[in-house]
């Protein structure tokens, strides 16, 4: 069986070596789903179909064939995210049918020699209705969301890796709240298409993993131009594994900016991040967030709910009795914009792409709370708030969650660090500095 301590790199090393099946890997995996049940984290699980594609790995292998750089690796993806023969189900009763063929990037991690298990549970839409999933530190608490099974799907041990989506905080949120590496790569990065639409704007592709090394490796796989896709980056992509194994030329500059939300963060976030402050002492600047924060923040609202409202439209759903009441009203919010309204959040939108790239000359990353503090009580009926996400998935930047801090209750917080767009090999490069150097861990 795999060590809990090795990078999917190691593990598909020791299956091209022979000492470890493909199908030992998936068999391994699909008993952890069994023993993990009761935390909610899947929606579908394709046990047949993991255990004759692991087959097929291993038969690949023993024949001396080409093998991918994720060969044999089980891997859970978002239930928005089309996987051939298996339920779309989007966290919502209006879906549900059998979809006959992959998304993009599922070809793509196949393409590498990954194994989709099945479908990890999302909240409705992917908005912010809960999902039944419960956080695996603790049950009475959530995951987060929209992400959520995918988060605890990790964190509890099911996979070493599982897809998620970003359209404002919904994957670097849940990794906070589950205490596990998570990245939201730059815009246009992973490809789109097959994945439910809900903001063709703001939707953006992203995973969870247990360590940056396993990121940057299936962010590699998940990297290529979609000609369909009309955010998809046609042009050479960084190399991230490299990235993540590298040392940097020179110490990296980090900015903490003093953000118009602040106040929103818990005692033990605020405190962390004075700690790290200081630690870092000449290598950090902190800054005033410039007042076009608040102004970023509306407009990503406007653009959100305008294009939501639009697709769901699309698809004959507004007005439906089956959508939650939050999701109703969110949507009826979408139509109250004006064309000018709309039209004006994406100038907004791209004056701060325009911001954020000149900022970067100065800085090789900003670090921001990735959440205000420790995951919410299920009880609570909500997700968490997504704003210490907003501005950077507005703009496209590459996030990190990096799990290094802990709350009043004993839950992990995360550090959330951010690059500038395009430059996901550099922010990785940054923060395996940043936990080798500040935390010692060499195999981050």
């Amino acid at each position: 069986m795999p060590e809990s301590s090795q990078t999917i790199a190691e593990t598909v090393s020791a299956v091209a070596d022979g000492h470890l099946d493909s199908r030992q890997w998936v068999e391994h995996c699909l008993e952890r789903v069994r023993n993990n049940e009761a935390l909610g984290s899947w929606s579908f699980i394709d046990e047949a179909r993991a255990l004759a594609r692991a087959d097929q790995m291993d038969r690949i292998r023993k024949d001396g064939s080409a093998l991918g750089s994720l060969h044999g690796c089980p891997i859970g993806v978002k239930d928005i995210i089309e996987v051939k023969a298996m339920p779309h189900g989007c966290g919502s009763p209006l879906m549900g049918q059998v979809s006959d063929q992959n998304a993009v990037l599922v070809d793509a991690l196949e393409a590498a020699g990954a194994i989709i298990l099945g479908k990890t549970e999302t909240t409705e839409f992917a908005f912010l209705n809960p999902a039944r999933t419960k956080n695996p530190h603790s049950q009475e608490y959530s995951p987060g969301g929209s992400s959520a099974g995918s988060a605890a799907a990790v964190a509890s041990g099911d996979v070493p890796v599982a897809i998620g989506s970003q359209t404002n905080g919904s994957v670097i949120r849940p990794a906070s709240y589950c205490g596990v590496y998570a990245m939201k790569p730059s815009a246009g990065i992973i490809p789109r298409i097959g994945v439910f639409e809900q903001s063709p704007t703001l939707d953006q592709m992203g995973l969870f993993a247990t360590s940056l090394e396993d990121l940057a490796l299936v962010t590699d796989a998940l990297s290529i131009h979609d000609s369909r896709d009309p955010h998809s980056i046609a042009a050479p992509r960084p190399s991230c594994f490299q990235g993540a194994c590298s040392e940097p030329p020179m110490d990296p500059n980090f900015a903490i900016l003093t953000l118009p939300y602040s106040k929103l963060q818990s005692r033990a976030c605020t405190e962390g991040f004075r700690e790290l402050a200081d630690t870092l002492e000449g290598q950090v600047e902190v800054l005033e967030a410039p007042p076009m924060f608040e102004e970023l923040i509306r407009a990503q609202r406007i653009i959100h709910m305008t294009e939501a409202h639009h697709a769901f439209d699309r698809l004959g759903f507004v007005g439906s009795s089956d959508l939650s009441r939050i999701l109703a009203k969110m949507l009826e919010e979408g139509k109250t914009f004006a064309q000018n309204e709309y039209e004006e959040a994406l100038e907004i939108k791209a004056s701060a792409g325009s911001f954020f790239q000149s900022f970067f000359e100065d800085f090789d990353a900003i670090l921001s709370p990735s959440a205000s503090g420790e995951a919410p009580l299920l009880s609570e009926g909500h997700t968490g708030n997504p704003i210490f996400c907003t501005v950077w998935t507005l703009a496209g930047l590459p996030t990190l969650n990096l799990p290094i801090m802990q709350g009043e209750n004993g839950l992990p917080i995360g550090l959330q660090m951010v690059g500038r767009q395009r430059d996901d090999a550099r922010l990785l490069r940054t923060a395996r500095w940043f936990m080798t150097t500040l935390f010692d861990e060499g195999e981050a």
